[in-house]
């Protein structure tokens, strides 16, 4: 029979010695670059900070404590640099003492952030999509569509009941209450890590209803935000997918101060929702009213072809009635002289002309010789009397 060691130590006297030989080996806080994996505000910020290889893979990870006696003045600082509060997803650079308690184990306590660190990242992840893009030929695709002349047929992808969407339905429900415009409403998350695909979903509805019955524009807006909640648009696919919409790309992504990827490859940049739907409303209102010049041109064309239509059939009838009457004039001339001719060849005048007129016994005018038998006899009226003649037997 085995006997179990004589010595051994009990779990939280190892553990006791991990934390001093972490304590002796990382005397003082230092600064470490991670990723925010998860956040949990629970009084104490609770962070999970992780590190990822260049495959995307997770090669380190540990927890993270900001107390409250730190975390509001830290917050503070960092809100203040960013406009914004931490968040999964973010990339940092925080100043942490590390320790190992036998019980919750190894942590680290942040004791200051640099919030220019989350900046920089954020412009240098942007300026890398931005060169991609620029690389793909995609930086100014949508940018060259033409802008519609007018529209009728609106997508508009934007975070459900946000704010910045109330403000472009004030002025957007007027035109579709007209029957002037229809707008297709896609919802999508801006924020956070699901933002990226929320919105390429949504980017995908649009064209299917592209496919159904073509749009004139794609309307991408939101409210105002802070710099690192602005910076989930900056995604290389979803901003490939943006630049190849195959109609213009309206951006109204509420703020004026930093750029999203999104704005730059959109066909159309606008500082807020509202600004965008004025865009819309400004375009149907010029057309509206080019329509209504072209109108009133045309009426005004058609009354003066009227005008100049009446003048001329005018002078035609005119110019009708007198050569009618001319030509009438004409023939009753020519008929007058048919007629005196006509009343010139009357027997009695044809008879003063030498002619005689021939009867038979029964006084009817013979005008054929086949008329005419053998031993007849007949009665030749001249100008001057009769004669009476008998033919000679055959």
């Amino acid at each position: 029979m085995t006997h179990p060691p004589a010595t051994f130590l009990e779990l939280s006297d190892l553990l006791a010695y991990v934390g001093q030989v972490i304590e002796r080996g990382i005397p003082g806080a230092v600064w470490v670059r991670a990723e925010l994996s998860s956040v949990t505000d629970q009084r104490h910020l609770y962070l999970d900070a992780v590190q990822s290889g260049e495959d995307g893979r997770e090669v380190a990870k540990a927890r993270a404590i900001l107390w409250a006696r730190e975390r509001y003045a830290l917050e503070g600082k960092f809100r203040r640099a960013t406009g914004g509060g931490l968040a999964a997803g973010m990339s940092v650079l925080l100043m942490v003492t590390a320790g190992f308690h036998p019980q919750y184990g190894f942590s680290l306590t942040v004791l200051d952030i640099a919030p220019e660190f989350t900046l920089g990242d954020m412009a240098l992840k942007l300026e890398g999509i931005r060169r991609t893009l620029e690389s793909e030929g995609l930086l100014e695709r949508n940018r060259s569509l033409p802008e519609p002349p007018d529209y009728t047929r609106v997508a508009v992808i934007s975070p459900r009941q946000a704010a910045g969407l109330g403000d472009f339905r004030r002025e957007a429900d007027v035109l579709e209450a007209a029957g002037l415009v229809e707008f297709v409403y896609l919802p999508a998350t801006f924020q956070g890590r699901e933002a990226p695909r929320s919105l390429l979903n949504a980017l995908g509805a649009a064209l299917l209803a592209h496919a159904e019955q073509p749009l004139d524009a794609l309307v991408v807006i939101r409210g105002g935000g802070a710099t690192t909640d602005l910076a989930w648009l900056n995604d290389l696919e979803l901003a490939r997918a943006v630049a190849r919409f195959p109609v213009p790309v309206i951006s109204g992504i509420g703020h004026a101060r930093d750029d999203t990827i999104l704005d730059e490859v959109a066909g159309v940049r606008m500082d807020t929702p509202s600004r965008a739907a004025a865009l819309i409303v400004s375009t149907v209102a010029a057309g509206a009213q080019e329509a209504y010049k072209d109108y009133l041109q045309i009426m005004l064309a058609g009354r003066a072809v009227l005008n100049r239509a009446d003048a001329e059939a005018s002078w035609a009838l005119d110019r009708v009635t007198r050569t009618a009457g001319r030509l009438v004039e004409r023939q009753s001339a020519e008929v007058d002289a048919a007629m005196r001719s006509i009343l010139g060849l009357t027997p009695r005048r044809t008879l003063e002309r030498g002619y005689a007129l021939v009867r038979n016994r029964a006084g009817e005018l013979v005008t054929r010789a086949a008329q005419v038998s053998g031993g007849e006899l007949l009665s030749l009226e001249f100008q001057d009397g009769e004669v009476s003649v008998r033919t000679e037997e055959a």
